[in-house]
């Protein structure tokens, strides 16, 4: 028996190679670090990374969605047990999306508010996605080079572009990423030489997770049959039973989908709609003419848009729409049909790029949008499959093709590539969105007009913003938000009857809008109306009861009118909403000032500080609290402080008469301890 060379404690992890041969682990990495296994994966991540690199550099989307889902989403900004089961058991914005606002959460919590690394972990799992695709067309006996170009493809189309660069489409990337990972799992399931029933119960799991982020993985059931169907499994009754919990779970996810839509819709006018294309036999011919587009699309990716116009029945657009278009739907069924006697290939990639659109062709319409370049993102990898396959198959049965094929691909991807960056710098801001929206359909569409109108307002750029909404009404129809947006514009440019003018005419037309109602309260007690402030702002918590704006503003008014008590009440629960609206507490420690409860005062001012060190009112308010409570030395270093705050500012506070010119609401301890505080100063 021969003695081993090792010495002790030397181990060694075999592994066998081609050969037969025991490889160092380390020569085992090397060979695999130089293989095509390693390099044709980076090659696909390093070419995905750089076509969305612009995306990178752009901000949040304030004028779609991007507040809703995470900069003014007060789940987002705290991350507790309280906020997780809010997250679980609440919708946002008509959808049900705990993993996603979760992720945006622990984001918040790690990285603030700066957008970089939100969008850098949208493109990760978009990246993470392109890879499961890579590995899903591995599975399905896709030849190595195809696989590549099929995942690249999914990477890089420029009809990804939506999903990745915007935040709030979290959604679709991660929602991807675990319906991917889950029919994976399944693949693995069923193609196994001995199958193992933990990947049946991973991709369960990995199911469930894609529903909880985005409702549209309640098709991966349908998507499941297909890969069988594909793969030529024995028609049993074990495809049936083994799926009977992908079943369950989607109709129970269904359900819930169509009860928020239910439940949002009456509360938002316009959100369940079927105009502009009354009735089913319109709608259906409308869904039709999207299964063409996205078609389309996908063999000549130009002109993606963020929002598209409804097409004019009218003319040849109404010949092809009611006619043209599904003859050639037919014959594309057709062909499909009659290529069973050679391949499920067509069949198979057309039904799962089908049954993963269907629900997203508005045949019921929800919301404004008919055709979404976002709306393909799981849908084209059925139209992907077809393309590798006959790339594969013509190879394979004629000889020297390859290096066409392999050109005429390069090409392809080399203009997706480009088009792919260029179309993520347009997702910079909201100006430049909705400018190339508009550039391309111009006065087709309010909305796009609206949005950059917002955006124009979040930027202060009055006269665009005017401009804007302007050109949106006028193009019609006339709805209650423009005139609340137009209105915010009036406020801010020193209009205040044009202003009130405009929320009364949004309120007219839609007598919930919430946003009419506050902005209304907001220019009335601008305007020294305290009863008409107080109404509108208590009809907004009527119909909003978390409004945290509502219970700032009414408890404002109510200060001022000396409802200290009333004032603690709404202050706190605001807090309770949103505990880091910092003037609520401002407003909560001057109440509680004025009703003698000093050292309460002296924690509400020193809490809105710590969230906020620019705070003018919490810092005379703890001065004149400190004053109060005999300490000098503090409350005159806090004047300092609130004098050093004002003059960055450009904002003087030499009296009582300067801080009220400043908007600062003093009352009777406060004005008379500051008034003393100012007098030990000079």
């Amino acid at each position: 028996m021969s003695k081993s060379n090792a010495t002790a404690g030397q181990q060694r992890v075999p592994e066998k190679g081609k050969n037969g041969e025991i490889l160092p682990f380390v020569e085992n990495l090397a060979r695999f670090l130089q293989s095509k296994s390693f390099y044709y994966p980076l090659i696909i991540v390093v070419l995905t990374f750089l076509s969305f690199l612009p995306a990178l550099k752009g901000g949040f989307m304030q004028s779609w969605d991007d507040e809703k889902y995470v900069t003014a989403n007060p789940m987002v900004r705290e991350l507790n047990v309280g906020t997780v089961r809010q997250m679980f058991t609440k919708q946002v914005n008509g959808s049900y999306v705990p993993l996603p606002m979760l992720s945006f959460s622990i984001e918040y919590k790690l990285f603030g508010d700066s957008p970089v690394p939100f969008h850098v972990d949208n493109l990760l799992l978009h990246i993470l996605c392109t890879l499961l695709v890579f590995s899903i067309l591995r599975a399905l006996k896709i030849d190595l080079l195809y696989a590549v170009f099929g995942a690249l493809l999914f990477g890089i189309h420029p009809m990804r572009v939506e999903s990745v660069s915007w935040i709030s489409e979290r959604k679709d990337v991660l929602y991807g990423f675990f319906y991917l990972s889950s029919l994976f799992a399944y693949i693995r399931y069923i193609t196994g030489v001995n199958p193992k029933q933990k990947y049946l119960l991973f991709s369960i799991l990995l199911f469930l997770c894609s529903l909880l982020s985005k409702i549209e993985a309640v098709m991966l059931p349908v998507s499941l049959l297909l890969v069988d169907f594909l793969l030529q499994r024995p028609a049993r009754w074990k495809l049936i039973t083994e799926k009977i919990p992908y079943f369950l779970l989607s109709l129970l996810f269904g359900l819930l989908g169509v009860f928020i839509i239910y439940r949002v819709g009456l509360h938002t006018p316009g959100f369940i709609k079927t105009d502009p294309a009354p009735g089913f036999g319109s709608r259906l011919f409308l869904g039709c003419y999207s299964i063409t587009g996205y078609l389309f699309k996908f063999l000549v990716p130009y002109a993606q848009s963020a929002m598209y116009p409804y097409p004019v029945m009218s003319g040849f657009t109404a010949v092809w729409i009611r006619i043209i278009n599904p003859v050639v739907l037919i014959v594309l069924a057709v062909f499909a049909y009659r290529s069973l006697r050679k391949t499920r290939v067509v069949v198979f990639g057309l039904l799962f790029f089908l049954a993963n659109i269907f629900f997203l062709l508005q045949i019921v319409a929800v919301g404004n949008t008919f055709f979404a370049d976002r709306y393909t993102y799981i849908p084209y990898i059925g139209l992907i499959f077809i393309v590798v396959w006959f790339m594969q198959e013509m190879v394979r049965r004629k000889k020297g093709i390859e290096p066409v094929l392999v050109a005429l691909f390069a090409v392809f991807a080399t203009a997706c590539f480009v088009l792919t960056f260029s179309r993520s710098s347009d997702w910079e801001d909201g100006v430049s969105l909705w400018t190339n929206v508009i550039e391309q359909y111009p006065q087709r569409m309010m909305e796009p007009y609206v949005n950059r109108g917002i955006s124009h307002t979040l930027k202060h750029e009055w006269g665009s913003a005017l401009e804007d909404y302007n050109t949106a009404i006028s193009i019609g129809p006339e709805t209650s938000g423009i005139y609340a947006d137009r209105g915010i514009v009036y406020g801010f440019t020193g209009q205040p009857e044009k202003a009130a003018g405009d929320f009364s005419k949004a309120i007219s037309l839609d007598p919930k809008n919430t946003k009419a109602l506050f902005n209304r309260g907001v220019t009335y007690g601008n305007a020294g109306q305290a009863g008409p402030a107080i109404a509108d702002f208590r009809k907004v918590l009527e119909l909003e009861p978390a409004s945290v704006s509502a219970c700032a503003g009414l408890g404002i008014m109510l200060f001022e009118q000396k409802q200290f008590d009333t004032c603690i009440l709404l202050a706190e629960r605001g807090l309770r909403s949103d505990p880091y609206r910092t003037e609520l507490y401002a407003l909560l420690g001057n109440c509680l000032l004025e009703t003698g409860k000093t050292g309460q005062a002296l924690e509400a001012f020193r809490h809105c500080l710590r969230l906020d060190d620019t705070s003018l009112d919490a810092y005379l308010g703890l001065g004149a609290a400190l004053f109060i409570n005999g300490d000098l030395d503090n409350a005159l270093r806090n004047l300092d402080l609130a004098r050093q705050a004002a003059a960055q500012k450009n904002i003087r506070l030499n009296d009582a008469d300067d801080m009220e010119k400043a908007g600062i609401t003093l009352h009777d301890r406060k004005k008379a301890a500051l008034q003393e505080l100012l007098h030990h100063k000079h």
